[in-house]
């Protein structure tokens, strides 16, 4: 019996099913029939036309090999981003879209990377000339090695499409063992590539990762992310604390959110939220914090920003109460973190 389930669950780890629409996609245009391969898989296609639908990546990963086998081709997941859309990743493809730069671009998809899957953690690894989007494999959770080479060859995409073709990869790290097919990987990517790296990651000069885009849009940006916060906040099985950071950060823009306003925002009152909290080992005031520590990093790196334009997006009514909190987190004022921050770019 196929399950046409639409939740996350600890026990089982799922992914959006507008991504198994594109791998069938991805499928048909081979001339292979995918309901067939979805049977086999035990996956119902009414469930891909969900966007709130979930699919288990043990069934996903069913459809990846039998798509490898179906079609002959170990290099399958690079086929991917041909059928990729701004919507199948839920409203994340649109806020990347708009982001300010391709770092920006990053620390979304780190942020909101559950709305594709939960089967892996997304990291930004810094360097000193060049910075990495690692793909971190969570312990005890299983995925299928082209769904890596998917996401890998759709990022780097992406990359492509949002900085017009002026952010290229300097080299790209692969877990999996070099494939047959090598050559279809040094046609698809412009850098080395190095497999059996035990991880997953993709490198850009920092220099291209700051720098400004031209299609950013901050209000755009700041409502597709409210979207995606509500939509992984109906998931089952959701934190109390991730729920409340999304929440800060979706009223941020608009003023110092409150731990009263939020937890109007999650139907309960003050003292059951701060209570819940607590039980997470945590605090809405430590929650408040380490977002705008994070987000001040960020928009500090982008330099057509003001410091007072960055305090007001941060909710500080007051610049100074901004710039006194930067210094007790970082130990430096905001303008000379700025400084310190593009000398070494």
């Amino acid at each position: 019996m196929i399950n046409n389930t639409t939740a996350i669950t600890q026990e089982q780890p799922s992914t959006i099913a507008s991504w198994a629409k594109v791998v069938c996609n991805a499928i048909d245009a081979r001339e292979v029939d995918s309901v067939k391969l979805l049977a086999l898989a035990d996956i119902s296609p009414e469930l891909l036309n969900n966007p709130e639908g979930r699919i288990p990546v043990s069934k996903m990963s069913r459809l990846w090999t039998l798509a490898v086998e179906a079609t002959g081709d170990e290099a399958f997941g690079l086929s991917i981003p041909g059928f990729v859309q701004p919507t199948t990743f839920h409203a994340l493809g649109f806020s990347l879209m708009v982001s300010a730069s391709l770092r920006d671009a990053w620390q979304r998809t780190q942020r909101y990377y559950q709305v594709v899957s939960d089967v892996l953690d997304i990291k930004i690894k810094d360097g000193c000339s060049e910075s990495a989007l690692c793909y971190v494999r969570i312990p005890g959770k299983a995925y299928a090695k082209e769904a890596i080479d998917a996401f890998v060859a759709t990022m780097v995409r992406l990359s492509d499409d949002i900085t017009a073709n002026s952010a290229i990869p300097t080299k790209i790290l692969l877990e999996r063992k070099k494939p047959v097919q090598n050559r279809q990987f040094e046609a698809l990517f412009p850098c080395d590539v190095y497999f059996e790296a035990g991880c997953n990651e993709i490198y850009y000069k920092n220099e291209d990762l700051d720098q400004p885009l031209p299609t950013a849009n901050l209000a755009i940006a700041l409502k597709n992310d409210e979207v995606v916060q509500n939509y992984l906040s109906s998931l089952l099985n959701q934190s109390l604390v991730k729920q409340v950071t999304e929440k800060i950060i979706a009223l941020m823009a608009m003023g110092e959110p409150s731990q009263e306003l939020i937890a109007k925002e999650l139907n309960i009152s003050s003292r059951q939220l701060q209570r819940k909290l607590k039980d997470e080992s945590s605090s809405f005031r430590g929650l408040l914090e380490n977002v705008r520590k994070d987000f001040a990093k960020n928009y500090l790196a982008q330099s057509q920003q003001s410091i007072i334009e960055i305090a007001y997006q941060l909710g500080f009514q007051d610049p100074s109460n901004f710039t006194r909190a930067f210094k007790r987190w970082f130990g430096v004022s905001p303008s000379t973190f700025r400084k310190q921050h593009h000398s070494h770019l």
